[in-house]
């Protein structure tokens, strides 16, 4: 916003850049605001009476002030909407949001755990098969169902209860089933394998469908989707697991694990 005044007059197009991301970006953070500090939040860009907005400044940037001497000077300032106001708006903005932002529940931090766990699990594959070559348990796993053995078996490992296929209440008549519930840290527990047919987009469009589903759990406070990728199909796994690991709208902590 500060380079629309500074240097050389910006094009049309960098200003509706810059004001449709700070649209988006107002929509997306007064998502997470409680009424009270959505509603500051709002009059923060909106403006009043006496004082302007940041919106008055993002539709008017390069408007000249209309003190101006005779010999051409700005003695106030050369702008109308000057962005050394809009910055201390921007910021009260910004403590609002800091303000709202809720810590990391207890699911969510053992979720996080568990998907740093789950990312080793080829090496622990790695080890097994080494020093059993006869037991070919690598090569053995060829779709999701041989996989959820292996991820069960780690899984009681670490938690005392361990529920395989459970059932999300039914939606339209039919029933969802997940993988893995625990239900005494509220985790769920996702497992894919990647396929031939398998792109980067279906992936992304199967995790996000599993996404709106768990919420209907009743012990699902947190996901960990993990994606098994043997033959490394997927050419950028962190790139996906950066875009799909998120909060989802309903409040829930999904993570994303690729190996």
């Amino acid at each position: 916003m500060a380079l629309l005044q500074e240097g050389e007059t910006p094009q049309p197009r960098d200003i509706t850049s810059v004001r449709a991301d700070y649209r988006a970006w107002h929509s997306r953070a007064g998502r997470v605001l409680p009424p009270d500090a959505r509603k500051k939040f709002d009059e923060l860009r909106d403006g009043g009476i006496l004082k302007n907005g940041i919106d008055r400044f993002l539709s008017e940037p390069r408007t000249e002030s209309l003190l101006k001497a005779a010999d051409g000077s700005f003695p106030l300032g050369r702008w109308q909407y000057p962005f050394t106001n809009v910055r201390t708006r921007l910021e009260k903005q910004r403590s609002l949001l800091a303000d709202a932002e809720p810590e990391e529940s207890p699911a969510a931090l053992v979720a996080a755990d568990l998907a740093k766990v789950l990312r080793r699990l080829p090496d622990f594959i790695h080890v097994l098969q080494q020093r059993r070559p006869d037991w070919p348990i690598g090569e053995a796993i060829k779709d999701e169902r041989e996989l959820q053995v292996l991820v069960e078996a780690l899984l009681r490992t670490l938690f005392d209860d361990v529920r395989p296929e459970d059932y999300t209440p039914s939606r339209g008549g039919a029933n969802s089933r997940v993988d893995f519930v625990l239900p005494e840290v509220g985790v769920v527990v996702e497992t894919k394998m990647t396929r031939e047919t398998m792109s980067a987009k279906k992936l992304g469009e199967e995790l996000l469908v599993d996404a709106g589903r768990y919420p209907a759990h009743p012990n699902c406070e947190a996901v960990v989707a993990y994606v098994y990728d043997p033959d490394k199909r997927l050419q950028n796994p962190r790139g996906i697991e950066r875009d799909l690991t998120q909060m989802t709208g309903s409040g829930i902590a999904f993570f994303c694990v690729i190996s």
